[in-house]
């Protein structure tokens, strides 16, 4: 235990709570397995005790979490059981133990056809009416945050730590509140970019907000046939390119289904449903009124089976192999064939030889968690659709050469000019080698340190091109958004995390940490500055420290006082140098 973070054994017993192990932590509290009078329940515990100097202020969170989930008492709402102190003065929350499967778990456990998915979504929106009628905001809704139970398959939303309620204390310090990066709504992104400047501006959220974070569970349950592996997905907060249909990624989907999810994503809050009952009405309509295309699983088991070579958020992915999609997807992205000769581009721009996933479809990303631009679409999110005709096979092996200079008498192929949509839907090194407009402004020149190459080939068995994921800096909370200072030394390091490629549980598995400093890129896609982190040196779990060249870059999502905000979870590539 340190100074103020509490950490029980099993075994330790709270007010008469016997406990039994850990199920969960997270950045404001550590969840317990406990039993009381012979029945099971969930003991959350705040990570410090009040007036412990924590910045996070997990003690107040936890006395509004209480008090919030005091306010409700609904059969698809968490239950609250009560509430006390442990020894060490950390307040914890006791609730109903809900043994069940998350949304994603429960997508891919049980095949469910697109009647049960409404079915939950149904009983997920009338949870959220009886919610919003009470002033509640749960303002995390993702799908880890709701359970089905395996007894009955009743949906349970949980984890109320980021809630809130009317006339409750404002805790946030930051410009939007806590929550999760995929699953905010558009206009949050609008928001800080106007509202930049203003340092005590702050968002305020609203059930527009809930609506669209309710949509975005739903666009990936139909449209994504693994949603617990981790790879890039296609945005879906962007504010000028909203995410290609659901039908269109997933044929199964029925037309009038998904152009009522479409309506609850719209760019426009007024486009959406005016609140979660006029939601849960029209989701219940279209329940009763489905028919047999609702009848059949969302995607074919087979489409489900885990994948080897997905990877945990921000490397590049193998996306599932459920049908191609039944249009050219134009509405978030420019045409396919255009970015996939930037893909090739981008590879041989970093030289890159060796495995080489085929280019993802659609997804959201988890995992990686910053959004993109135009508010641009971050790199971490941002997808390269399918070729119609890629001349290989998911998984296959690239090898990528060197480009060879045209002869003198060889015509040259005019290379086509991508406009700034298509510039924007790229990451930083495909938008460098498509030679866009605006690129990212290069800081100092950057060379690997002395023996990396050596190093990252015979000792790591690293290859140029490589990904990993990681959080990157272990001071904070993976899932937070922090303010990296320019030149700060940083540690990253690579969490446990389901999904993780092969390759990456082999080379740079969980507990591997990077050493590096954080800089920043001048002008991003949006004119703004974007986040560089570079590492020099790494330690795998029981090797010494070696030297490596790794580069992540991330979209910023503010910049004051010389300072860049990012997420705090992003993938990364090994380099032999940066362009």
């Amino acid at each position: 235990m340190t100074a103020n973070l509490l950490r029980l054994p099993s075994g330790a017993i709270v007010d008469g709570w016997h406990v039994s192990r850990e199920l969960g932590n997270g950045g404001f509290a550590v969840v317990y397995l406990v039993e009381k009078s012979g029945k099971s329940y969930a003991l959350k515990v705040a990570r410090h005790r009040e007036a412990s100097g924590d910045d996070k202020r997990t003690h107040a969170r936890m006395v509004r979490e209480a008090t919030t989930l005091l306010m409700l008492n609904h059969p698809n709402i968490i239950r609250h059981w009560g509430n006390g102190y442990a020894e060490a003065g950390n307040m914890y929350v006791a609730l109903e133990y809900v043994d069940g499967w998350t949304l994603a778990e429960w997508k891919e456990r049980k095949h469910p056809t697109v009647h049960e998915i409404l079915g939950v979504f149904v009983k997920l929106a009338s949870a959220l009416s009886y919610m919003h009628a009470r002033g509640v905001l749960h303002r995390d809704l993702k799908l880890v945050n709701v359970l089905i139970r395996k007894s009955d398959g009743e949906p349970v939303i949980i984890d109320f730590g980021c809630a809130t309620y009317s006339l409750a204390e404002d805790l946030t310090e930051e410009g939007l509140p806590p929550g999760t990066e995929r699953f905010r709504a558009p206009e949050q992104f609008k928001f800080l970019r106007e509202h930049k400047n203003e340092h005590r501006a702050r968002y305020a959220f609203k059930v527009a907000d809930e609506i669209f974070a309710l949509g975005a569970m739903l666009y990936e349950l139909l449209t994504d046939p693994r949603p617990t592996e981790h790879y890039r997905r296609v945005s879906l907060n962007n504010i000028h390119m909203p995410p290609p249909s659901a039908v269109d990624v997933n044929p199964r989907i029925p037309e009038a289904l998904s152009a009522l999810v479409e309506k609850i994503l719209s760019r426009n809050p007024s486009e959406r449903p005016v609140d979660t009952e006029a939601l849960r009405r029209e989701l219940k309509e279209h329940l009763e009124s489905s028919g047999a295309e609702y009848r059949v699983p969302a995607h074919a088991p087979s489409e489900q089976l885990p994948s080897e070579l997905s990877m945990a958020a921000g490397g590049p992915g193998v996306p599932p192999k459920g049908p191609a999609p039944r249009k050219v997807i134009t509405k978030a992205l420019a045409a396919g064939a255009a970015l996939v000769v930037v893909l090739a581009a981008a590879v041989t721009f970093w030289r890159v030889s060796g495995d080489l996933p085929a280019p993802l479809p659609d997804h959201s990303a988890p995992l990686m968690t910053s959004p993109p631009d135009m508010s641009p679409p971050s790199p971490s999110l941002m997808v390269i659709p399918p070729a119609t005709d890629a001349g290989q096979k998911e998984g296959s092996t690239v090898m990528m050469t060197t480009p060879e200079v045209p002869s003198q008498g060889r015509p040259q192929r005019a290379q086509k000019r991508l406009s700034p949509a298509e510039c924007a839907a790229m990451s930083l090194v495909a938008a460098l080698a498509a030679g866009c407009p605006g690129a990212q402004i290069r800081p100092e020149s950057f060379t690997c340190p002395s023996g990396a190459a050596r190093a990252m080939v015979r000792d790591l068995h690293w290859k140029i091109g490589d990904q990993f994921a990681l959080t990157l800096d272990d001071r904070h909370d993976r899932e937070e958004m922090i303010w990296f200072t320019p030149g700060s030394d940083v540690v990253g390091v690579v969490p446990k995390l389901k999904g993780l490629r092969r390759r990456h549980y082999e080379v740079a598995p969980p507990g591997t940490r990077f050493y590096g400093k954080a800089y920043y890129l001048k002008k991003g896609f949006d004119g703004e500055p974007s986040l560089l982190v570079r590492y020099d040196r790494v330690k795998l779990p029981g090797q010494d420290e070696r030297p490596v060249c790794f580069v992540v870059e991330s979209r910023s999502y503010g910049f004051k006082d010389g300072r860049v905000q990012a997420s705090n979870f992003d993938g990364g590539t090994v380099v032999e140098r940066w362009p």
